[in-house]
């Protein structure tokens, strides 16, 4: 196997870890959350998992099409319990994510992959509107 393509199914793969452990995630702390506030962020994890479980599958199928295993890798998520925190770690993961596709998408482009290339582009356009939900939740600037 060509070296980028080894790298870019590789590169997948970290993102498919990403989106099942956010996926976990935001499923533990949506049902941990309370009150007036904790309704909201749970409101907003509750829409935004069905994204990541779109992405998830989205990049299982795409590293068994470019003829790689998607390796999964699960892992327990932080324990947080109040909505800032909650929405911290979230905020955290989310600019990983953005960074993971931009870097995916350019990895796509050199193995002649502009499909990919695109999908993963779309995809980091999602996770910055999750971004910036989350940074207007927090009462920060979403730009």
């Amino acid at each position: 196997m060509d070296e980028k393509l080894a790298q870019l199914i590789e590169g997948l793969n970290r993102d498919l870890n990403a989106e099942l452990n956010t996926i976990i995630r935001y499923i533990r702390h949506a049902s941990v959350l309370k009150g007036l506030a904790g309704h909201e962020v749970r409101e907003l994890l509750q829409k935004e998992v069905m994204d990541e479980v779109k992405h998830a599958m989205y990049l299982a199928d795409k590293i068994v099409a470019l003829g790689g295993i998607p390796r999964v890798q699960p892992q327990a998520p932080t324990e947080v319990s109040d909505w800032r925190g909650v929405l911290e770690d979230s905020l955290k993961f989310e600019l990983e994510a953005i960074a993971g596709y931009r870097e995916r998408a350019a990895q796509a482009e050199a193995v002649g992959d502009i499909g990919l290339k695109a999908t993963l582009e779309m995809f980091a356009e999602d996770e910055t509107r999750h971004k910036e939900e989350i940074e207007r939740l927090l009462g920060g600037p979403a730009f």
